[in-house]
């Protein structure tokens, strides 16, 4: 498993597949990232996971629906 994520899981995290619009996105949900060398955002795969409590047993509640462990995509 990679240390960052891919370009693909960068794009469903933000729901967003231009490099600027995924920027802007990741800033708004005050996700930490850095730039690649081509201006794309690098996110820590770690980071995610720690700010989504993978591994712990947790729910999200996005959009007034509620997702438990089993509902999540961990990729």
């Amino acid at each position: 498993m990679s240390t960052f994520l891919s370009k693909t899981e960068v794009a469903e995290l933000t729901g967003r597949k231009q490099r600027q619009k995924q920027v802007e996105q990741l800033i708004s949900m005050h996700i930490t990232f850095t730039l690649d060398a081509f201006g794309w955002p690098k996110v820590l795969r770690k980071t995610i996971e720690a700010e989504l409590g993978i591994g712990d047993s947790c729910q999200i509640k996005r959009g007034g629906a509620t997702l438990s462990d089993d509902e999540l995509y961990t990729g």
